[in-house]
């Protein structure tokens, strides 16, 4: 991916529909997410709300400078982990930016694997959208800069570390089962059929990567061997829920090794 450079001071520009007004895609399910985006931009703006919209946009072949993509989509097989791997694929000269209401459940992994697996440039909190910051992000993103508030770019600097959280596809399954069992790996390894012994090499690795993840992420101490295992990981899978079990997430994740393997 591109380096982006960081935000200093980017004119936002009129929110007319001047001739140079950028090319901008939104993929929110909620139709009244875009009005403010058709202040900002116009008829600079496509919006659609699923990703099935999305595919027919690539099919007759539109382009845009800047992607907002949220995490719902309110669809049982697709979520904006969908949208942004498609983008990724077809578009790879759009500037994507994870849109969401980043406190809700799992708001925060869909943040790192967009940055760390898909590519994108910055991350915007739907509740910052107003047409001036809409118009910011899209002329400092086409000027390769990183608008993402301060906070965010120095978490997303440590994007890496979902890697942890996910090594692999069969984790997917793992932290499904954990999440019903309530962190239980005993729970857990009953679900998925495998003795308890098989989860002991998981229970660990993934508790040390919960605890780094929570200390980049969410300015938690880490609390390194900790005997709460349970309590960890029952927590973490129960505040990213969303994420986890999100459709397309093994998608995503074959997507990362698959761009992994090639370089």
């Amino acid at each position: 991916m591109p380096a982006t450079r960081h935000l200093r001071s980017v004119p936002a520009g009129p929110l007319t529909d001047a001739a140079d007004q950028p090319r901008v895609l939104l993929v929110d399910d909620i139709p009244g997410e875009a009005a403010n985006f058709r202040v900002a931009f116009g008829a600079g703006l496509t919006s659609v709300r699923s990703v099935a919209e999305l595919e027919r946009q690539l099919a007759a072949g539109v382009e845009w400078e800047v992607a907002f993509v949220d995490f719902n989509l309110s669809s049982r097989s697709t979520t904006g982990l969908s949208a942004l791997l498609a983008l990724a694929r077809q578009r790879p000269r759009t500037r994507l930016v994870s849109y969401s209401q980043f406190v809700e459940n799992g708001r925060v992994l869909f943040a790192t694997a967009a940055r760390h697996w898909l590519g994108a440039r910055a991350v915007l909190d739907k509740t910052q959208n107003d047409p001036y910051t809409l118009r910011h992000y899209a002329t400092a993103l086409t000027a390769g800069i990183d608008p993402s508030p301060l906070q965010w770019r120095y978490r997303l600097q440590r994007a890496y570390l979902i890697d942890a959280v996910l090594p692999d596809l069969s984790w997917v399954e793992r932290w499904r089962a954990l999440d019903r069992a309530a962190g239980d790996v005993t729970v857990a390894a009953a679900l998925l059929q495998l003795k308890a012994t098989h989860l002991r090499s998981f229970k660990d690795r993934a508790t040390n990567a919960v605890n780094e993840f929570n200390a980049a992420f969410f300015d938690l101490p880490d609390r390194g061997s900790s005997r709460n295992k349970k309590g960890i990981l029952g927590t973490f899978a129960a505040q990213h829920t969303s994420f986890l079990t999100a459709p397309d997430l093994p998608d995503a994740l074959a997507h990362r090794d698959l761009t992994a393997a090639a370089r």
